[in-house]
């Protein structure tokens, strides 16, 4: 956007916005680049030209709470500006920004000349984005809790797990030895793929209470990988009438290949519920190298998502209109594909369906 067209330039009148708008500078950030920290000097009002920018705020650890998110049109970095403190939170770049970069000096120096209108409706502004960060603050502690208690839960259920599965397993293994027919042993084979599904979907809210990212990666072949959720899911898409058509490149990418598998399991379990039972339903799984990168997207020909749900889709608790969702799995999903220096991205049109793409690092 162009510079003088940034909202921020209408709380001055025009002679005023016009001389700020001269000595602002435009910069370029990258994705993922800290543009300051927490107690650095207020030096500058950011004003987001175009991009996404996140506001974080410095809890226990290496742990940060989200605070705000600046996106075109917005801007951020004024509080320290206006009362001459220290930056009060982190500000990182989510994706590629331009911002425009007024400098303290001289915006303080034009606001001192600007009549009293300007600065009371300015810091009303001001205040008015301040309530909004505090209630979005109070939202994520709330939420960070409610992860905590979860989290608590996964490691009970675990536990408590463990005895009977093992039961389950030793009594899967003495009827598959003893089976005559082919049937019954693929049978008692699915049952305990099943099984280690199951352990692993309670094993994976566990780790995202913890935050935890470890990995156990291996090279996974796409097909291999495309294969395997289709065979677990084979009676589910059976019962919905729903076709699965596979486009997969011959890709190999280094993953842990269960932890993807839940990612996939999760986009699929939401585009066949997305897909109703009308018969007619169509799901497209790729997987292409572009840029270095492995793209998996998955397209359903569903009603879309609601745009109500869209800027909070990958947080936890996000739910709509889903009997029994807890709101965690996208969340997890995105954590998981994170740990693996990927992102996870979505579109989505009403009455045509959604699509997610998982872009992974490919090996050099």
């Amino acid at each position: 956007m162009e510079m003088l067209e940034h909202r921020f330039f209408r709380y001055f009148p025009p002679e005023h916005a016009k001389r700020l708008a001269r000595t602002a500078r435009r910069v370029k950030f990258p994705a993922r680049r800290i543009i300051f920290e927490e107690d650095d000097a207020s030096d500058a009002i950011y004003l987001v030209l175009s991009g996404r920018v996140e506001i974080l705020k410095h809890s226990i650890g290496e742990h940060y709470h989200t605070l705000a998110y600046a996106s075109e049109n917005d801007y951020f970095g004024e509080l320290g500006v206006l009362d001459g403190s220290g930056r009060s939170a982190r500000a990182l770049t989510l994706t590629k920004v331009t911002a425009a970069l007024l400098p303290r000096r001289v915006f303080l120096e034009v606001l001192s000349q600007c009549p009293w209108e300007t600065t009371m409706g300015l810091f009303m502004h001001v205040i008015a984005n301040l309530r909004e960060t505090d209630a979005r603050f109070v939202e994520e502690v709330i939420r960070k809790e409610k992860i905590t208690l979860i989290g608590e839960m996964a490691n009970s259920i675990l536990h408590d797990f463990r005895s009977p599965v093992t039961s389950i397993r030793l009594a899967l293994g003495s009827i598959s030895k003893h089976a005559d027919h082919a049937a019954t042993r693929q049978a008692c084979e699915t049952v305990n793929r099943q099984l280690r599904r199951m352990s692993s979907m309670v094993e994976d809210v566990l780790q995202y209470a913890r935050g935890d990212s470890r990995l156990d990666r291996r090279p996974v072949s796409m097909h291999e990988l495309f294969a395997d959720l289709l065979s677990l899911n084979a009676d589910a898409l059976r019962a919905a009438g729903v076709t699965v058509q596979v486009r997969a490149a011959n890709l190999i990418v280094v993953l842990d290949h269960d932890r993807m598998i839940r990612v996939l399991q999760n986009l699929l379990s939401n585009a066949i519920e997305a897909i109703g039972h009308a018969g007619n339903g169509i799901i497209v799984l790729s997987a292409r190298a572009r840029k270095g990168a492995c793209v998996i997207s998955m397209h359903d020909n569903g009603h879309g998502l609601p745009k109500v749900i869209w800027s909070t889709l990958f947080q936890p608790f996000t739910t709509y209109g889903k009997a029994g969702g807890t709101g965690l799995g996208l969340a997890i999903a995105k954590g998981i594909v994170n740990a693996h220096g990927g992102e996870i991205t979505f579109e989505s049109k009403k009455d045509a369906g959604t699509t997610f793409h998982i872009r992974l690092p490919l090996p050099a």
